[in-house]
Parts: structure tokens; C-alpha cells; sequence
């Protein structure tokens, strides 16, 4: 059986159809992609009585007409002339590595020469092995991707080695269902697969499995490991404890002399927990030496010593004088004096 492909496409309209430009052209394109093949007419309005596409058959050496009928082009190819009768270019889609070859628009003799390179997908790992670990729980990304990211393979699946054989893994199955994904994005040639929810019966050989190639993935799954807290000491109280507090108080003495003490302060820290305890030791302030255990004291800064009215105690000190005075100056009197009273000419003597 004859090998060819033949597309006839035939217009039986007006003549005067002058191809645009002869020149050889060469497009590349991807597989599972579209390419278009251009071919116009100078005159965009103008009709060719008759034109074909043809290609190269390899196996034969020899141009032959492309025809829709066939199987390998059925529902593939199409003119886009629109509404310019003179625009005879070609679409074909879903390319095939097959549809790459030498193709020939012909018009009423005139001949517009095309090369299309159809590029292929091949894995970037050929034929070698990666290793992941991961943690059970998490995700891993096994990756597989196209040499050339904008090519399509054919077909191409995952699968995972059960001892003897290698199973195919399916989205649909129990034990993958809602785990696994195609991590392809807006890229045809990634292929990476994306499986959730990982655990240790996840581990093992994967393969991913192209008609040009393959590559293998060895996954090992971890338990997740698990936090470590430590217990550092606090440096707060909790709610039953409080924190020690100072108390201060005054205790002015009704009568003071320059070598008397100032009044005293008395620093009370108080911790209640369980047991409460009090202790309350008195802190003497000298004017003399100048000491004070506030020093020692591990609580606030050391508080300012209260007001003392030196006026009021001055003069409640010059009264006494005064009163010590008179008292001795009346005895005296008393003793030596005599009063007279002169009433009458009479002296009454006390």
C-alpha cells in the first residue's frame, strides 16, 4: 500500500492568481501545538482557478497531494483564508514529530516552498535516577519535564515499581485520590508530579514514562520530626505570687535635740506564696554616719526622707525656754520681794 497523505483542495473561481512570494521558508514548531503554513496570492481579492498542498513522503521521494480524508489528518488541518480568497495558507494542528517535513503550496504553477521542524519531547533526565526525601504529612514534587518546555509528548504516564512490576498510578484510585496532581502550570513539556498528604508507604521508585524516554525518582518519606520545647525559668510571678513590696513609715518623736535621730524608716518586704512570712526590720538613718541598709535593699531606688517642720519644733523649744525662765525668775521673786499695795496710807505686806 502506497504511503501518502493528500489534501485537494481545488477553486474553481476566476484566474489571475500570482503567489506573493516564492522564496523557501522554514518554521519550527512543537509537538501537541499548531503551525501554519503560508501561502498568498499577490492580490488578496484575487482566485486561483486551481492550487494544492503537497509534502515530501520520505518513503518515496516524492511530492505528493495531502488529502483530508486520510486518518492522519482528519479534523487536523483547515484553511484560514477568512473572508480573502487569495489567503491559501494551511493550519495544522495537534502536531505530530510525523508532521515535520517539506511541504509545497502550488498555484497554477507557481510553487511557495515550506520546511516545518517539528520538535519532539525528550526528558530532561534521561535515563537517571533522583533522589528525594520528604516527611510524612507535607508534599514532595517528583520532577519530569520536556527538554523543550513548549513540546507536548503523545503520551506519557507515572508509575511506581511494586516488586515485580511497574503500576501505573492513576488520579482515580484509593490510594492517590485528591493526593496527586499535574504540576504543569502554563507549561505542556512540565510533567512534574505533586503529591499531598504524604506517608512512609509513599517511599519507593517512581518512573516517569514518555515515548521518548524516561526518568526515575527514588522518594524516601520520613516521619515528621517533632518540636522540642524546654522550660526556662520565669522571670515573673505567677498569679498566685507577689512580687516583694517596701513599705515605709514615719514615726516623728514629739521632742527633738541636735544630737537626737531623724525619724525612722521602717522597709517592710512582704512574698506571699503558700505560707505568707512578714518581716519587718527596721532601718535606722544617722546624721552622724551616713549609712543607710537601703543600700542593701534589692527593690526601688531609695525614697527621700519625709518633711520635718524644724520651724514648729524651734518653736515649741524656745516656749519651753521661755517657760523654764519665768518659772525660775517667780521663785526668786518670791523669795526676795515684796509687794506693796498703797491704798489709805496702808502697806499690806504678802
Amino acid at each position: 500500500m502506497q504511503v501518502g497523505l493528500y489534501l485537494l483542495l481545488v477553486l474553481h473561481i476566476a484566474e489571475g492568481c500570482k503567489l506573493k512570494d516564492g522564496k523557501l521558508e522554514e518554521i519550527t514548531a512543537y509537538t501537541g501545538g499548531s503551525a501554519l503554513l503560508p501561502c498568498y496570492c499577490t492580490d488578496p481579492q484575487a482566485t486561483p482557478g486551481r492550487f494544492t498542498w503537497k509534502k515530501l513522503s520520505t518513503n518515496i521521494d516524492i511530492m505528493e497531494e495531502m488529502s483530508s480524508e486520510r486518518s492522519q489528518y482528519r479534523d487536523r488541518v483547515q484553511l484560514v483564508n477568512g473572508h480573502s480568497p487569495g489567503n491559501l495558507s494551511l493550519l495544522i494542528s495537534l502536531l505530530t514529530e510525523e508532521d515535520g517535513g517539506w511541504y509545497i503550496c502550488e498555484v497554477e504553477g507557481s510553487i511557495k516552498d515550506i520546511i516545518l521542524t517539528v520538535k519532539g519531547c525528550s526528558p530532561t533526565n534521561h535515563m537517571t535516577t533522583l533522589e528525594i526525601t520528604a516527611h510524612t504529612g507535607g508534599s514532595v514534587l517528583l520532577p519530569c519535564s520536556c527538554a523543550e518546555l513548549r513540546a507536548k509528548p503523545k503520551t506519557f504516564s507515572w508509575n511506581k515499581y511494586i516488586n515485580p512490576n511497574w503500576d501505573m498510578i492513576t488520579f482515580e484510585s484509593d490510594q492517590y485520590r485528591d493526593r496527586v496532581q499535574l504540576f504543569n502550570g502554563h507549561s505542556p513539556g512540565n510533567l512534574s508530579l505533586l503529591i499531598s498528604h504524604l506517608t512512609e508507604g509513599d517511599g519507593g521508585d517512581y518512573r516517569c514514562h514518555l515515548e521518548s524516554g524516561y526518568t526515575d525518582i527514588s522518594l524516601t518519606v520520613k516521619a515528621a520530626p517533632t518540636l522540642r520545647t524546654s522550660t526556662l525559668p520565669s522571670s515573673t510571678m505567677s498569679s498566685h505570687e507577689a512580687a516583694p513590696t517596701l513599705k515605709t513609715s514615719t514615726e516623728p518623736s514629739s521632742t527633738m535635740s541636735s544630737h537626737e535621730e531623724a525619724p525612722a524608716t521602717k522597709l517592710t518586704p512582704t512574698l506571699s506564696r503558700n505560707i505568707q512570712t512578714s518581716v519587718e526590720p527596721t532601718a535606722t538613718i544617722s546624721s552622724q554616719t551616713g549609712n543607710s541598709p537601703l543600700t542593701n535593699a534589692r527593690a526601688e531606688p531609695p525614697q527621700s526622707l519625709p518633711f520635718v517642720p524644724f520651724g514648729l519644733v524651734t518653736v515649741i523649744i524656745l516656749h519651753i525656754i521661755v517657760a523654764v525662765v519665768y518659772h525660775t525668775k517667780r521663785n526668786k521673786v518670791l523669795e526676795t520681794a515684796r509687794i506693796y499695795y498703797n491704798s489709805a496710807d496702808e502697806a499690806v505686806s504678802l
